[in-house]
């Protein structure tokens, strides 16, 4: 068992040293991963079906010297590639495709993930294959600490799912598959049933965390990154306020703390991460938006120094006109900073995002630039990150995106 972990150990450093080298250049692809059928999905049904023009995935050239970003292009036509993930060594991207007709999660028929290599001297992508990802309206994936294999939240099916990955890439046989049982607050329709939506290996890569939307629950799995085979831990779960809605996870940069944003109760909760037990012990909740405002919190980020994290609150109101209709307002990307004794939060600023629905946002690798992508506004908005104070100063550089709902970076090499 110890030669197994110091082989991940060692895998994961190499990785690291690469990245590190490639990154010296200060170069770098931003891949945008994109809606083709429809705008964004709200109480299980999709809105705007085809005024998405999108045709899949996207990339454009950054230059982390200047903050310079060059136009999209089209570098992989697919259907709703919603969700990116990229392998460690920065050799394969990884997309998560819904169905082509999506009527929402619970008419789904199937969700896909595909495989590309990556050319990291052109940017450009080349299809290795694609495969069924167990489940529907997949809305999240990642990839262990070796890259042997692909973990897949499926939204729409209430299940989890993990996938070889083959050693030219392309994606292999299923290795793990579990259906989520139970519901969250039987007065929000949504949480009727699960919804899984993230799930991420730990630091160690000994296990895994789902933030399951439906259940307001945050489950942990102990992980085999020899097999993939998942299994459940005792506790087995962190549990989250009736009603909360865990949409995203992340871990901190010495792998100690974790913070879980609520898309519905906006909020954040602070974690004391056990790596030797797998369990997480709450110690903080925060409000991530005004009370006073409806808000769906989306994205969570921490800076490359851990010093501060961030929020993307996509904001919204009852029309005052007609209350069956709901008002898309310009949303706010939250700054906190993070105690350094205690880990605990305290929110600084609000910063506006630049556009409507600022579904996902990312830092570049350098941790200068903060990258917003606005899913109704259809556009990217760049922020400076100050060095200091971490506050976000627009640069006034903007490119236009069709329905962007991520980003990935890759060092040019």
């Amino acid at each position: 068992m110890r030669s197994n972990r110091f082989t991940v150990c060692l895998l994961f450093v190499f990785a690291m040293i690469a990245s590190a080298c490639h990154a010296q250049s200060g170069v770098f692809y931003i891949y945008f991963g994109t809606y083709t059928g429809f705008k964004f999905v709200s109480h299980s049904a999709t809105i705007g079906k085809g005024e998405s023009h999108s045709k899949g995935i996207y990339v454009s050239r950054f230059q982390s010297a200047t903050g310079a970003i060059s136009e999209p292009e089209l570098v992989a036509e697919i259907s709703n590639p919603s969700f990116l993930t990229v392998s460690p060594d920065h050799h394969f991207i990884y997309a998560v495709s819904e169905h082509p007709l999506s009527l929402g999660p619970p008419l789904d028929h199937a969700s896909y993930v595909s495989a590309f290599a990556i050319n990291q001297t052109t940017g450009k992508l080349r299809l290795l294959n694609a495969l069924p990802t167990g489940g529907t309206s997949t809305c999240y994936l990642s990839m262990d600490k070796t890259g042997r294999f692909v973990l897949l939240a499926n939204f729409g099916s209430s299940s989890i799912s993990v996938l070889r990955v083959n050693e030219d890439g392309s994606l292999g046989q299923q290795a793990a598959f579990v259906r989520h049982l139970g519901h969250g607050s039987l007065s929000v329709p949504v949480q009727s049933s699960p919804h899984p939506h993230t799930i991420l290996v730990s630091p160690d890569n000994r296990y895994v965390i789902v933030s399951d939307l439906g259940m307001d629950k945050v489950l942990i799995y102990h992980f085999d990154d020899k097999t993939g085979m998942l299994s459940p831990l005792e506790p087995a779960f962190a549990q989250v306020e009736a009603g909360g809605g865990p949409r995203r996870f992340i871990f901190d940069r010495e792998g100690q703390f974790g913070y879980q944003l609520n898309e519905m109760g906006s909020t954040l909760i602070s974690y004391a991460w056990d790596s030797a037990r797998g369990s997480l012990t709450q110690f903080q909740e925060i409000s991530i938006a005004q009370p006073a405002l409806r808000n769906a919190g989306a994205e969570l980020q921490i800076s490359a120094d851990g010093r501060f994290l961030y929020a993307s609150n996509r904001l919204s109101r009852i029309d005052a006109q007609d209350p069956s209709k709901i008002d898309r307002l310009p949303g706010t990307i939250a700054q906190f900073a993070i105690d350094p004794q205690k880990h605990t939060l305290t929110e600084l600023h609000q910063f506006p995002s630049g556009g409507v629905m600022p579904r996902y946002f990312a830092i570049d690798p350098t941790g200068q630039y903060l990258l917003v992508l606005n899913q109704v506004s259809n556009n990217l908005v760049q922020f400076k990150i100050d060095a200091a104070t971490g506050r976000l100063t627009g640069t006034g550089h903007e490119i236009k995106v069709d329905t962007p709902v991520c980003l990935q970076f890759v060092p040019e090499v």
